[in-house]
């Protein structure tokens, strides 16, 4: 519970510095309800915020809870069976009827939002102790939600241009991380093409996540990095998510994030690519977008054309006319 307490206070700190130092809870005013749910082969205490008391969070919430739990099991049956001997097809089995030490993840969920701002950020993170291994995993989870509505937010509702967002947020990926060269990463790059996820919306612009290992080879601990809004202006940000006024970062939030779990997973400096590879990574989608152009264009053309005959084209350009005979060249 120390640690969950510690977890829960690490969001209150790093929800602050991301979202402005007058960010509040947007939770009523009562106490967290901690769920513990027993299977087999793995134990899950999952923490929900006073916020999922209401109607309209409610079912979110549960499913949430409910998922959770059920992924965390589905994979520790998962990594069982990738790990019995090979060469004795009944030792997965003998396992398994035996008693036997169980894999447990903490999973603190938090609810916040900036008093001006009509978004509420739904904060998961989970810290897994899974048998056989040394080494604690901390994961990040997050759900944007439309304050009033209760209603999750899409990437493509951030922007009037999704697609040009969505391809500025690839290339600001791949320039951080490309130099790890994580086998993953292009599965990351492409995912982010395609559909943006697990971020969250600050009034820095959006803090994207990323599990163990997918950009950072070999690691147990969540990535994240922040897009700040002034790189994607191209694609035309929707002024309704961002129009609270940005505060500087103090050194007394400084201090509190390096005294929180969340020191490793939140870089305020350094998160962040140069001026010169944003502008790199805006050339990039600017000459993809007039390559793609190019190519619609050229289609339409032979699309135009299509059915004629090019030599009839020349001979007779007026339908019905004769061609002057041409007097040869001297």
């Amino acid at each position: 519970m120390a640690q969950m307490r510690l977890g829960a206070m690490a969001l209150v700190l790093g929800l602050t510095l991301l979202m402005g130092p007058s960010a509040q809870a947007a939770q009523p005013k009562a106490q967290p309800k901690t769920f513990t749910v027993e299977r087999s082969f793995s134990v899950s205490h999952v923490q929900v915020p006073p916020i999922c008391e209401l109607e309209q969070f409610k079912t979110t919430c549960t499913r949430l809870v409910n998922y959770y739990v059920r992924r965390f099991e589905r994979e520790m049956v998962s990594h069982i069976n990738l790990n019995f001997d090979a060469e004795d097809p009944f030792s997965a089995h003998a396992h398994m009827g035996r008693q036997h030490e169980k894999s447990v993840q903490n999973v603190t969920m938090s609810a916040y939002s900036h008093p001006d701002e009509p978004i509420l950020t739904l904060f998961s993170i989970f810290k897994q102790k899974i048998v056989g291994q040394e080494a604690e995993i901390l994961l990040v989870e997050t759900i944007n939600f439309d304050v009033k509505s209760g209603k999750s937010i899409r990437f493509n509702q951030l922007f009037e241009n999704p697609e040009l967002a969505a391809m500025l947020c690839a290339r600001a990926i791949e320039a951080k991380y490309q130099s790890l060269r994580s086998p993953l990463l292009p599965v990351v790059i492409s995912a982010t093409e395609f559909s943006p996820s697990n971020f969250i919306i600050t009034q820095r612009g959006l803090r994207f996540f990323f599990a163990p290992g997918l950009v950072k080879p070999n690691s147990t601990t969540t990535e994240s990095m922040l897009i700040r809004i002034e790189a994607l202006q191209s694609a035309k940000p929707i002024s309704k998510w961002w129009s609270g006024k940005v505060d500087e970062i103090t050194e007394e939030q400084r201090q509190a994030l390096a005294h929180s779990s969340l020191s490793g997973v939140i870089h305020l400096d350094d998160d962040m690519p140069g001026a010169t590879e944003v502008q790199a990574a805006q050339r990039l989608a600017q000459s993809q977008r007039n390559a793609q152009e190019a190519k619609e264009a050229a289609e339409q053309s032979a699309a135009a054309i299509e059915g004629k005959s090019v030599t009839d084209a020349v001979a007779a350009p007026h339908q019905g006319e004769a061609v002057a005979a041409q007097p040869p060249r001297r």
